[in-house]
Parts: C-alpha cells; sequence; structure tokens
C-alpha cells in the first residue's frame, strides 16, 4: 500500500497547489496500476480503489465547474484502468492456485516414485536427500530406494537419462522393477541383470539408466556392490572415508545398454568392500559429484564428507546439502539424490559383522560415472 499511497499524497497535493483551472486528476489513473509492483491480490487493489476515490471525490468536486470534461475522463480513467488491474489479479489468483493444485500434484508423484526411507530397515538406519534444480518441481530423474529382503538389505541408487516426464517414467519403471526383484532374486548380480534386460525390453536404445546397487547379505560379510555406470558409493569407516569401487574401476554399462555396448556382465562387476556395524554408506547421483561452482570446479564431495563425519546420520546429509547449495551459490543445474545408511552397531540389531576384502580407494580426480560413461 505504501507506493499507491505516496502517490495519491503526491497528485493530490500537486493538484491543490497549481493554479485554477489546471488539474492533475487524469495522473489518479496510474495509482491502481502501482499496486502490481509488489506481490498483492484483490483486497489489496480493492483498498486502493476506495484510497482514489477519497482524493478523486473531492478534486472533482472543486474542479467540476471549470473542468467537467477533464473530471469526467479522469474518473473514468481511473476506473477503467481499477477494472483492468483487478482482472488481471484474479488470473494471477488463479494461475496460484493452478500451481498450487500441480505442485501438489508433484510431490504426489514424488511419494509414489521416492517413497520415503524409513529412519530403520532392518539392521540399518537410513535418511535421504532429494534436491530438485527445478524450484517448481519435486520429482525428476534421480531414483533410490531401499528393500529389506529375504537375502539382506538392497539398495539402488540411480540416475534416469535425460530430463522431464520421460525421466520420471523410467525412474518410475526402474524403481518398480527393483522392489519386486531385490525381493525375488537370490542375487545381486540377477538383480543388476533383469532390470537391464527389462530396460532393453522397453524397445529404446538410447534410453538408459545409471545405477548403483548395493546388498548388505543378511549373514553379514560385508557389503557387495555392482556399479553400471554410476558415481561409487562412499563408504564411511571411523574417520576413514574411501569410495567403493570395484578392481581397477571397471563398471558394467547402465543399466539397458549392455545387449548394445557389451562390457563386463553384472555378475563379474559384484565386489565386495568392507562395512561392519557403525560403518555408514553413502549413495548419491552425478548431481552431487558434478556440481560446479562458477569457475567450473567439481564440488569437493570427499573433503565435505571428511568435515562432517562425526558419526551423526543425520547431520552428514544436511552438511553436504547446506555445502552443495552453497557451492553452486545456490544454483543447482541438475537434481541431486543421496541416501546415507549406517549398520546398526548394537549387535541385537544386526546380523552382520563380518568384513570382506578390500576393494575401495580413494581416485585422485573428481567422482564420475566410471568407464566413461556420461
Amino acid at each position: 500500500m505504501l507506493v499507491p499511497l505516496t502517490a495519491l499524497a503526491l497528485i493530490g497535493a500537486l493538484d491543490l497547489l497549481l493554479p485554477d483551472p489546471t488539474t492533475l486528476m487524469a495522473l489518479l489513473a496510474v495509482v491502481p496500476a502501482t499496486a502490481v509492483l509488489r506481490p498483492a491480490g484483490t483486497r489489496l487493489l480493492a483498498g486502493v480503489a476506495l484510497a482514489t476515490l477519497g482524493v478523486a471525490a473531492p478534486l472533482g468536486l472543486l474542479h467540476w465547474a471549470e473542468r467537467p470534461v477533464a473530471v469526467t475522463t479522469s474518473l473514468l480513467g481511473t476506473a477503467v484502468t481499477t477494472a483492468m488491474v483487478w482482472v488481471a489479479f484474479r488470473r494471477l489468483e488463479r494461475g496460484v492456485d493452478v500451481q498450487d493444485g500441480l505442485r501438489r500434484v508433484a510431490e504426489a508423484a514424488q511419494r509414489a516414485v521416492l517413497r520415503p526411507v524409513p529412519r530403520r530397515v532392518g539392521p540399518v538406519d537410513a535418511v535421504e536427500r532429494y534436491l530438485a534444480a527445478d524450484a517448481q518441481a519435486s520429482v525428476g530423474g534421480d531414483l533410490y530406494g531401499i528393500v529389506n529382503s529375504p537375502y539382506g538389505i538392497r539398495m539402488i541408487m540411480g540416475d534416469a537419462m535425460g530430463k522431464g516426464l520421460g525421466a520420471v517414467e523410467k525412474a518410475a519403471d526402474v524403481l518398480g522393477a527393483f522392489r519386486g526383484l531385490a525381493w525375488n532374486e537370490a542375487t545381486l548380480a540377477g538383480v543388476a541383470a533383469r532390470l537391464d534386460a527389462f530396460l532393453a525390453a522397453q524397445g529404446h536404445e538410447e534410453e538408459f539408466v545409471t545405477a548403483v546397487l548395493v546388498e548388505i547379505p543378511a549373514g553379514g560379510g560385508g557389503a557387495r556392490v555392482v556399479n553400471c555406470g554410476h558415481p561409487p558409493p562412499l563408504v564411511l569407516s571411523g574417520g576413514a572415508v574411501t569410495f567403493a569401487e570395484p578392481p581397477g574401476a571397471v563398471c558394467a554399462p547402465p543399466l539397458g545398454l549392455h545387449r548394445v555396448v557389451g562390457g563386463p556382465d553384472p555378475a563379474d562387476a559384484v565386489f565386495e568392500v568392507p562395512f561392519v556395524p557403525g560403518d555408514r554408506l553413502l549413495l548419491y547421483t552425478d548431481g552431487v559429484s558434478e556440481a560446479r561452482d562458477a569457475d567450473g570446479r567439481f564440488f569437493p564431495l570427499v573433503e565435505h564428507v571428511s568435515a562432517a563425519n562425526n558419526g551423526d546420520l543425520e547431520a552428514l546429509p544436511a552438511a553436504l546439502e547446506a555445502g552443495l547449495r552453497a557451492h553452486v551459490d545456490g544454483r543447482l543445474r541438475d537434481d541431486a539424490a543421496l541416501l546415507l545408511v549406517r549398520l546398526n552397531p548394537d549387535p541385537a540389531a544386526s546380523s552382520v559383522t563380518g568384513r570382506a576384502s578390500p576393494a575401495a580407494s580413494v581416485p585422485t580426480g573428481p567422482p564420475g560415472r566410471r568407464d566413461g560413461w556420461a
């Protein structure tokens, strides 16, 4: 209201100061339009219209005898402008209502595609984060899921190629297939192979999904991993932070491309990493590891994880989100997802106690998809 009231006061004061028969009433038509300079609604416009009438009425009576035409046209112009601004506000309010409805639909779609991860899943504690690059969108091509299967805890973190609804549909397909396969397929390699065949059967060779699948066996023995062209997970054990990578950093092709480009079979790409009670595993998408600042520098993921590696399960994802947003100056160019799990250190809550052969290393460059998959 400040700008319209200030404009009214100036027009009224100047009009009174000018010699007769000069009048500035024609400028009153501008006052309702100033209401659009700040987010407002029809209620504010109604207040501005009443205030304008309060100034226009005495000025009109003052100038009517000498300038009836000017008074009439000024009042009509002010009325027409007020009506047009009211229509614009009504359309804006309807547009906001539509956007709110679409946002609720998007949030429902996100809950359907990316179901919230329970805080406790069998012997592991879990927490996730999803950061949308578009502030108006709630879901994209990034995907994650966790299943407490008869064979152990099975997880997936992936990124569907492309943008928009096509990527969302692909992510939903993969997650749906994973949830069924994770429960019924006896081996992690079998889950990966069946997912690859499922995507290949869709008949779109140009569409693929990079993914990393992890299994924490029910009988213990570390964690099994199969990486299909995705950024490698991070293992946090004590104060150490290492990438979980297979020997030679050779990964299977992205899901849906094995029949097209060849490469290691998922059964040959499974490897094991040490993972004992108290250890944590961080899965993420390239929206995290490949985020760049204004100078083109990658987000220093390991440094941020190491700095926030204090054992608090909730604090680490929050610190990574804050660090990532600060690194890109609040402008994410790609969706980003995080899934952090911790093997419960309570022996009564977890039967996973063993270690596997070492297979983790820290590469010198920024983490990214392996074997050149982009």
